[in-house]
């Protein structure tokens, strides 16, 4: 029994990481919400509070592993979020393998190297709003592992407070059972859930809004190997989001008709997604910033140029939004 589920966990850990390894790569459980167009949400503790989580004019940072990232080609939420609230703005700071320590973005560097870009990016990014979401990664870790990503989950929410961020904390969706070629998700399940009783803890602490996707559409399929989620599944799950934090009679339901506004939406969110991907992760940042910036670092300054074009983007939707009388009432 011991060997079947370190085998299990072993597969899953492999299946995982090497669909989340790439960059762009094409709920019954319901937290309490009160009942209005644009409701009143409730914190951790159950208190109603006047202003919804997400207000005028706030720019978000989505912030995350490779499910917030592969959001770049899939931005249903940014698109209804767009729809629904004015003037908000989103820089999509996912980052696939990434951990609440920043692992991932260390690149050649060590684990407090990638922990202090983090931070450094959201200088740049500047978010008063940060919808986290991790532990997918860390549901396939032992006990010891669990406990320490908790630990740092909230060190990491107490570094953004400090910044003047508002939190939302969302709780990956459980495993799909994907068929008898993939591991059984059972053991990922279990650890998913103690995982989620933890990050409530945290969001209680931190007076921070929790977003339960584990019970998401339990019954569809989003994937084909259990992990990487389709557009159907990055739709569903923003309709559950913008639920959870109080949302109805959603204006993306009055556009889908329109297929045309649309794909002109969607297509000017990734326009300007890539720009700040460019100008948050760029390329060849080796020979801009790194052992190699001797030969191309005259170029770096290229990249803090780039914030320019995101800055256009957000103009640029803006402008059509009004102009398709798309626009979010104030």
């Amino acid at each position: 029994m011991q060997k079947s589920l370190w085998m299990q966990k072993t597969l899953w850990h492999l299946v995982f990481f090497a669909v989340t390894s790439s960059t762009l790569v094409a709920p019954s459980c319901f937290s309490t919400i009160c009942s209005a167009d644009q409701a009143e949400v409730q914190d951790p503790v159950g208190s109603s509070v006047a202003k919804p989580i997400i207000q005028t004019g706030d720019r978000i940072a989505l912030i995350g592993g490779g499910w917030v990232e592969r959001m770049h080609n899939h931005p249903w939420l940014e698109m209804m979020l767009t729809l629904e609230v004015p003037g908000v703005t989103f820089r999509n700071m996912g980052w696939s393998g990434d951990t609440v320590f920043g692992d991932a973005r260390a690149v050649f560097g060590s684990r407090p190297d990638g922990y202090q870009r983090l931070m450094r990016d959201l200088e740049f990014a500047a978010p008063n709003l940060a919808i986290l979401c991790y532990g997918e990664n860390e549901a396939h870790g032992s006990q010891a592992e669990r406990d320490e990503f908790l630990k740092g989950y909230h060190k990491l929410v107490e570094d953004l407070k400090r910044k003047g961020c508002r939190i939302v904390m969302v709780i990956p969706r459980q495993r799909e059972d994907a068929g008898p070629q993939f591991p059984n998700p059972r053991y990922y399940n279990g650890n998913l859930a103690q995982l989620a009783e933890g990050i409530r803890k945290i969001a209680t602490d931190h007076q921070a809004t929790i977003v339960d996707l584990q019970k998401l559409a339990p019954d569809k399929r989003f994937t084909e190997e259990g992990v990487v989620w389709n557009d159907q599944g990055y739709q569903e799950g923003a309709r559950e989001i913008l639920a959870q934090l109080g949302y109805k009679k959603l204006a993306i339901d009055r556009m889908l008709p329109n297929t045309d506004s649309v794909s002109q939406l969607r297509t000017a969110i990734q326009s300007k997604n890539e720009w700040f991907f460019h100008r948050y992760r760029p390329q060849n940042e080796t020979y801009l910033f790194l052992f190699r910036k001797h030969e191309q670092g005259n170029n770096a300054v290229e990249v803090e140029q780039m914030e320019k074009f995101v800055r256009d983007g957000e103009s640029k939707i803006a402008q059509w939004l009004n102009s398709e009388k798309w626009a979010p009432a104030p």
